[in-house]
């Protein structure tokens, strides 16, 4: 074939191809754009929207999935707020009633008063990466969208099962669907990082949750419970991972720190070697991806921890612990809260000996208000066995029972070991 034709062949083809994936993008949202809806949470006073998302029907009874944190006021504020429905064109305005939440995976399921709605059916099989998927939503109050992206699997270093889809997910797509080519739900919008990176809950816990979902909805007031419930058991889940196997630790100067606890976590490291310095830095630490939204005052379920190796340059022990004091002094207490939620940070400071290593520890701990049995705590320790030389660590748990926090703390103190 000459180059020219063949050319103009090339050219015909990617043509018809690109004709191909708009046609499939627009017969998706026409076949499926019926099951869509847009959630608003509105303000009783001023009976104007205060929160918006997206939602998707998951049966023929009028359920509605969408995102917790969509929802999250109706619980906490159930007498400044209700909830309300619009459709994909805009229209039938329909009032909301909670029957079920999933505050770990970020899932709600709603109440209306349809009956024999279309639906969109719950993938139940693997999909392979690479897969062209299309997530629906409401972005921005802008009406409905269909947006295409690539399924690139479940993330790495998490904590909770998040999929990786390449595509742009935008406010107020929260809740909405991400679905196949075939209608079947994948998984559903919860998170964006930007630059086409967005988050989907997986399509199973969809499930799980619509299936012990009450036929009647229970009282408003019985969610906070709901959510304890929830919490404590999540945080169950992860303590029996931090416990299972001995703490991995890795070689930091002359210490050997916590690694890489559990599978879930993201570890970085730095140093800082500046002429101008008396001291230098080797840093190194590790923290969940993706933490748990309670309302809009606090989040929980983090674990994170930093490591930083401290060492003089020409100067005398004096001069060194006045500096190294500093990361003593400095460790964050201000993680993510708010007094209406959690209490104040009550610390208690003491000399703690591992074999040789010794030790200087702060142990902070403090309380949620509404969520009876969770704890938040931050330990800081420096050791002190050397003139010009140390090691600072901090560990934040966030959500955890008071007894599985202090356990834990323990454990961390005790990996912590000083080998010259």
């Amino acid at each position: 074939m000459p180059i020219k034709s063949y050319s103009v062949f090339l050219l015909i083809a990617l043509y018809l191809l690109a004709a191909q994936v708009h046609a499939d993008t627009r017969d998706v949202y026409e076949a499926y754009k019926d099951r869509l809806v847009q959630i608003r949470i509105i303000d009783t006073d001023s009976n104007a929207k205060n929160t918006l998302g997206s939602g998707f029907f998951v049966n023929s009874s009028g359920l509605i999935v969408t995102n917790y944190h969509v929802i999250s006021q109706l619980i906490h504020h159930p007498k400044q707020y209700r909830a309300e429905f619009v459709d994909s064109d805009g229209a039938r305005p329909g009032s909301l009633r909670l029957l079920g939440i999933d505050v770990v995976n970020d899932l709600a399921v709603l109440k209306t008063e349809l009956e024999n709605t279309p639906l969109l059916a719950i993938r139940d099989k693997k999909v392979r990466k690479g897969t062209r998927l299309y997530s629906l939503g409401n972005p921005h109050d802008l009406g409905m969208t269909i947006v295409e992206g690539t399924y690139n699997g479940f993330i790495d270093d998490s904590l909770h099962q998040r999929i990786h889809l390449t595509a742009s997910i935008n406010p107020g797509m929260s809740g909405g669907p991400t679905i196949n080519r075939h209608g079947e739900v994948v998984g559903v919008n919860v998170a964006t990082a930007g630059n086409q990176i967005g988050f989907l809950v997986p399509a199973e816990f969809v499930s799980r949750l619509v299936a012990r979902a009450p036929e009647t909805p229970p009282p408003i007031e019985s969610f906070v419970s709901q959510l304890t419930e929830q919490l404590l058991a999540n945080q169950a889940t992860i303590f029996e991972k931090l416990t299972k196997t001995p703490i991995l630790t890795k070689q930091l100067g002359s210490y050997k720190v916590p690694d890489s606890i559990v599978p879930g976590l993201d570890c970085w490291g730095d140093s800082t070697i500046e002429e101008d310095l008396y001291y230098a830095t080797t840093s190194y630490s590790c923290a969940n991806k993706h933490d748990i939204f309670i309302n809009e005052k606090v989040t929980t379920g983090t674990l994170e921890y930093t490591h930083h190796y401290v060492v003089g340059r020409e100067i005398g022990q004096f001069h060194f612990y006045s500096i190294f004091q500093s990361y003593f002094e400095d460790a964050d207490t201000s993680t993510q809260g708010h007094e209406d939620e959690l209490t104040e940070f009550r610390c208690q400071t003491r000399f703690v000996k591992n074999d040789k290593n010794l030790m200087k520890i702060a142990l902070c701990v403090r309380t949620y208000k509404k969520l009876a049995g969770l704890y938040d705590l931050i330990l800081n320790a420096v050791t002190l066995n050397e003139k010009t030389v140390g090691l600072q660590s901090t560990l934040s748990l966030q959500g955890f029972s008071f007894e599985n926090a202090i356990s834990f703390a323990e454990r961390y103190v005790e990996s912590i070991q000083w080998v010259k």
